[in-house]
């Protein structure tokens, strides 16, 4: 059985972690080190040798995703394009350059230089909202014609607004949708700050690792 965290364990975590060894906690707490090292990832903290959260270093591309993105939502396709361009041909990192290449096809589509796009694209009409804290408009986007079931984009999305309003029951279905499709999304969705609170919910923990 996981072992319920009480707060004052948890404080304890935040103030010592850094000084103590992953045995030493797991002697405290009388539980296994696999459980304080669980608790260390939520809480992205890494204990004195090492174990639980290790922070990875920022991409120096991730800046110039994010500029792509924001081009992106002002319609500017031909700026959002070069951006992501950039990202897919120089990054290391797999899921980043995942993410540059789907929103270059899109931006390529509006240019005229692929299938022709005669629509804005609902998944980022369903962000561009989700951004903006329209998330009832959001999610519509996301439900309609039961995207939220067969695009692990939309799941993902819909886990997201559902982990923000506290629905967490919708937030593990959809999200589970969202890791069946594409178990990348489990990742995304362990540094995903929308899924903080459910993150923090032990019922829960098996989304995330």
């Amino acid at each position: 059985m996981a072992k319920r965290w009480k707060r004052q364990e948890i404080t304890y975590l935040k103030r010592y972690a850094k000084a103590r060894t992953l045995a030493e906690m797991a002697d405290r707490f009388r539980t296994q080190g696999d459980e304080v090292a669980q608790k260390l990832k939520v809480l992205q903290l890494a204990s004195k040798d090492g174990h639980g959260y290790v922070r990875r270093p920022r991409d120096p591309l991730l800046d110039t995703y994010e500029r792509g993105l924001k081009a992106l939502y002002q319609g500017k396709w031909r700026e959002a394009a070069k951006d992501f361009d950039r990202v897919v041909e120089k990054s290391g990192e797999t899921d980043l350059v995942g993410r540059a290449r789907r929103y270059l096809r899109t931006c390529n589509e509006k240019l005229g230089k692929g299938r022709a796009a005669k629509d804005d694209d609902p998944f980022l009409t369903a962000v561009y909202e989700h951004n903006r804290g329209n998330l009832e408009k959001a999610l519509a986007i996301c439900s309609r014609g039961g995207r939220q079931s067969k695009d692990e984009r939309f799941a993902y999305l819909a886990a997201s607004i559902y982990a923000l309003t506290d629905d967490r029951e919708k937030a593990e279905t959809f999200l589970s949708i969202a890791i069946e499709l594409n178990p990348k999304n489990r990742i995304h969705a362990f540094h995903d700050a929308d899924f903080e609170a459910l993150r923090e919910d032990q019922e829960y923990k098996h989304l995330f690792f």
